[in-house]
């Protein structure tokens, strides 16, 4: 019998393999999960990216410091002294409160409370930490647990002309008085009216009228204000100081000019215009969200002068496109396309889209008179937000969201000398659209270690998650904290230790957000990372017979499960293998204690032994199975869990096999 000889393939089947060492794109749920590339994941929950983008459980949340009262709070912040000590002011039922020990003990300030529930905001400024919620006058803290208010004046009474020189009826003039302390001013009086035989620039020195009115208690200064028409608002004319306690004299002489800029007020902000927010722009303080003035954006004078509103003292307001959809929200110290510093302003409207404006304070002079006049200018296609707590500096642009997106403010190389608002958050366009439009006025930024922390409602009434933009990477996280906060800080304590400090919707105590605390409250949470279903092939019909799963963490510890899914030939999308793998720590001591057993019981230790864990463990699994895309998926939910993810992959050889049965139409 002959045996005839087998021919046999010179070269093996091509041993493939599939890494995925980079995840530095974040989370892309833009797209199915079938189309995110390698190097992104369908879903990071409790996730964050660290060194060059490899995923990693997210840092833990505990209490800072104890409960200021049994009341929710309604803000927090830090003040610093002249001397460079810290203080911490937190407000609850209306209270406020300082802890000049980082929050172990408080103090309750006396001379002032606030309304409970409004949210407060804090700016400090001339050796004050202004305090302001929308609701109630504006508050000052100095450093002392007596809190700073303004006296409020009374309305002056409507002043008395006389007339020397001008004969005649012609023409009627309209006069009133308005009393001014270092803050603001009263509204208005009642008009006194006078009629004159010529107009105003043909008074002199012998054709003149004079004003006079009962002194105003407190006042330290006095604007006047004119018109010649009983139904157009009356325009700033002048000031006068204040002359003790008796008769005011004021004499128009004509050579005083009208500033149509300012007219006569109609409200008392002589405690401080009631507003929401306030930043510190330039040398001035800036405020939005005036109670009674939705349009107004209020400034201070400068220098010596800063906190004081009155124009007196060369602050002002203005009212931005009255009467329109758009109302300010927020105003923060930045610059337009070519470098000016300027006054910005995010406005919002009912149909989510807003504007933001810029203002200018211009000074002019006529004659030996000057005076501040605003000028304000609205970007051309920008967008606005309703979250004034969103808003924030990141480096050279600022970041905030709108309801249709996350937007960055910033000039751009195609658009010379303007800036441009364009959607950052594309990635995760859908994950933002889960956002509670009821609630979106709550989100609240910050940016912190290179990263920007978005605090949100997903589908809820109040903050229930964070959103996390790594600027180094411009990786997205949509759900990198799945617990929210009512708003975050930034406090260096008083040994010089920085702290991320936040606290949760209805909390009475603050919360710190640190890589150094372990679980949220020392309870687990669970970790849920997935990655894009990865086709075997640039041929995404083909399939591939798979020997093994690969994975390679770096720091490792706690159970870790990994979960091989993926499209089998017979069996469809389903779970192929899961594994969990416990890493134990490793003791640099060995032993029954680290004492000697002569001096020393072998059940007690006084010295912790040092412990570390791998800087690679490399694992792997049996598969066996023909697959034509595959997705892992990596879970951990005890307090000790933690790894930085490496490497995923998967290795094996393709098949001939063709196409499923199934797939033919």
């Amino acid at each position: 019998m002959n045996i005839q000889e087998v021919s046999l393939p010179t070269t093996s089947e091509p041993f493939n393999f599939y890494p995925q060492e980079s995840f530095s794109r974040g989370v892309i749920t833009l797209v199915t999960e079938s189309k995110i590339p390698k190097n992104a994941l369908k879903e990071a929950d409790n996730i964050l990216l660290k060194e060059d983008g490899s995923p990693s459980p997210r840092w833990g949340v505990g209490w800072y410091g104890t409960s200021p009262s049994s009341a929710a709070l309604d803000g927090a912040a830090y003040f610093e002294t002249s001397a460079g000590a810290v203080h911490i002011i937190a407000v609850a039922g209306g209270t406020i409160y300082r802890s000049i020990n980082d929050g172990s003990t408080w103090t309750a300030c006396t001379g002032a409370t606030l309304t409970a529930g409004f949210k407060c905001d804090f700016e400090q400024a001339a050796s004050f930490l202004y305090i302001v919620n929308g609701e109630n006058p504006i508050v000052r803290y100095d450093g002392t647990t007596t809190l700073q208010t303004y006296t409020a004046l009374t309305t002056p009474s409507a002043p008395t002309l006389t007339k020397t020189g001008l004969g005649g009826t012609v023409y009627t003039y309209y006069y009133s008085v308005s009393a001014v302390n270092n803050v603001g001013f009263t509204a208005a009086s009642t008009q006194g009216t006078i009629t004159v035989d010529r107009y105003r620039d043909r008074w002199d020195t012998s054709n003149f009228v004079k004003l006079t009115f009962p002194a105003v208690t407190g006042a330290v200064r006095y604007d006047i204000f004119v018109g010649n028409s009983a139904t157009d608002p009356l325009v700033y004319l002048d000031s006068i100081s204040a002359n003790g306690v008796g008769t005011q004299e004021y004499t128009d002489q004509g050579s005083a000019l009208e500033n149509s800029n300012v007219i006569a007020p109609t409200d008392n902000t002589t405690t401080g215009p009631v507003v929401g927010r306030m930043s510190y722009v330039g040398s001035r303080l800036w405020a939005t969200q005036d109670k009674t003035n939705k349009y107004r954006v209020w400034w201070t004078g400068s220098g010596q002068y800063i906190g004081y509103f009155s124009t007196s003292y060369d602050g002002g307001y203005i009212d931005l496109q009255k009467g329109s959809q758009f109302k300010p929200t927020e105003v923060a110290d930045y610059r337009d396309g070519k470098g000016t510093p300027l006054a910005t302003v995010w406005c919002s409207s009912k149909d989510g889209r807003g504007c933001v404006w810029q203002v200018s304070l211009e000074t002019q002079t006529i004659g030996d008179f000057s005076f501040t006049s605003p000028a304000a200018y609205k970007l051309p296609g920008s967008r606005g937000t309703d979250a004034p707590d969103s808003v924030v500096n990141v480096l050279n642009d600022f970041m905030y969201y709108n309801s249709q997106a996350v937007y960055n403010l910033g000039s751009r190389a195609q658009y010379l000398n303007l800036l441009s608002t364009d959607e950052s958050s594309a990635n995760i366009r859908p994950s933002v659209k889960n956002v509670s439009p009821t609630a979106s006025s709550k989100v609240t930024a910050i940016y912190y270690d290179a990263k920007v922390f978005f605090s949100v409602p997903y589908n809820s009434s109040d903050n229930n998650a964070v959103i996390v933009y790594d600027t180094e990477k411009k990786a997205w996280l949509p759900r990198a904290f799945t617990i929210g906060f009512e708003k975050f800080f930034q406090y260096t304590d008083t040994s010089g230790s920085q702290h991320l400090l936040a606290w949760k919707p209805g909390d009475t105590r603050l919360s710190e957000i640190s890589s150094a605390i372990r679980g949220d409250y020392g309870q687990p949470f669970t970790t849920s990372l997935t990655t894009g279903l990865i086709p075997v092939s640039k041929n995404r019909f083909e399939f591939m017979w798979v020997e093994e799963a690969e994975f390679e963490l770096s720091q490792p510890t706690g159970k870790i499960i990994v979960e091989l899914v993926g499209t089998e030939r017979n069996k469809g999308f389903k779970t192929v293998k899961t594994k969990p793998v416990d890493f134990k720590y490793k003791l640099t001591n060995t032993g029954w204690s680290t004492f000697a057993w002569s001096t020393t019981p072998w059940s007690d230790s006084s010295v912790v032994p040092e412990v570390y864990s791998e800087s690679s463990a490399k694992r792997y699994f049996s598969v066996q199975r023909e697959l034509n895309a595959y997705q892992f998926h990596i879970t951990t939910s005890s307090i000790d869990s933690d790894y930085i993810l490496r490497t995923l992959q998967i290795n094996g050889t393709p098949t001939q096999s063709g196409k499923p049965r199934e797939w033919r139409v």
